[in-house]
């Protein structure tokens, strides 16, 4: 689990990248958006190309990669939409009702048992994210902040659907494909709201990569693959990384306050996210796997076993 969790990471340090490109490149929002998807998909697909597995990609993608490529373009572009109306850190706090949200629902749906302890390590890593953001949520229900309060809601929606409909794959699709057809169909999805798009200019360019390798590439195909192995509830505490990232790059790079209440959320939020993970442990199924695997290969380790197996003994265990 120790690999996954470190993809899990992986991504929510990529996708925190999005926010410092997006500074230093002066790219619109909806471009960096259609770029980092497309790009990333080209990037994909470069590197398929190079390691001669091209043919990953024959396999039709199912309804579940179609609707989770349109999930992740919804959920970008919704949160775009919502901060034209409401406040950075309103917007924030509703797509980051998304982990916990994604956890309480694969308890029911998914039969991913979340239980007491787990369930106060989800919501002291949500309060941590609130300390991050100084506990700034003062939406007013009125006219002018509705459509950012429908927006962020619709962003926290499709976040939500992203991260649970990678949960169930299909088993004859590849991570790497579901992966490049997820960027292409989400590049696809963002076009209609690139009319007034210019052309890259030079300047413009190796930004551009990096959205792509980055925050494109790098961060969904981590997602994809650290969401098939992990359980909602650990990967919906290590996805608060990617805000923890973002507040630390803002201090490091751009020499923006750092407050006490916010390194505290830094460090709760660190917290949770080891404290979920020590207490982790295989599911039933792995563990009785694991150990028919150690009960077959233990004759071969130890030939003075095999006389013991094959009369019924059990094998000393190492």
């Amino acid at each position: 689990m120790g690999f996954y969790m470190l993809l899990a990471l992986v991504s929510a340090v990529a996708m925190a990248s999005s926010g410092v490109i997006a500074r230093l490149s002066g790219l619109a929002a909806a471009e960096l958006t259609f770029y980092r998807l497309a790009v990333g998909a080209l990037c994909l697909l470069l590197l398929l190309l190079a390691s001669g597995r091209l043919a990953v990609l024959k396999t039709k993608p199912d309804w579940r990669i179609a609707l989770n490529g349109v999930l992740l373009a919804s959920f970008m572009l919704c949160f775009l939409s919502a901060i034209q109306y409401i406040s950075l850190a309103n917007a924030i706090m509703l797509v980051y009702l998304a982990p916990p949200l994604s956890a309480a629902v694969a308890h029911w749906l998914l039969q991913e048992k979340l239980d007491l302890p787990d369930t106060g390590l989800i919501a002291l890593s949500f309060l941590g994210f609130a300390m991050l953001q100084q506990f700034q949520f003062q939406l007013v229900l009125d006219a002018a902040q509705l459509p950012g309060l429908l927006f962020g809601l619709l962003s926290l929606l499709a976040y939500s659907g992203f991260l649970l409909l990678n949960r169930r794959p299909q088993p004859g699709h590849s991570q790497l494909q579901r992966t490049f057809y997820q960027l292409l169909i989400g590049a696809c999805c963002v076009l209609p709201f690139l009319s007034g798009m210019a052309l890259p200019t030079t300047d413009s360019l190796l930004w551009i990569a990096l959205a792509g390798i980055f925050p494109g590439f790098l961060a969904i195909y981590c997602a994809i693959v650290a969401l098939q192995h992990l359980p909602t509830r650990v990967y919906a505490t290590l996805a608060y990384l990617e805000p923890v990232t973002v507040i630390l790059a803002g201090w490091l790079l751009f020499a923006e306050q750092l407050s006490l209440l916010q390194g505290a959320g830094v460090l709760l939020i660190m917290l949770t996210g080891l404290m979920l993970a020590l207490r982790h442990k295989p599911t039933k199924v792995v563990a009785q796997a694991l150990t028919k695997v150690e009960q077959q290969l233990a004759p071969l380790s130890d030939p003075a076993n095999t006389t013991q197996v094959a009369e019924g003994a059990e094998p000393e265990k190492t």
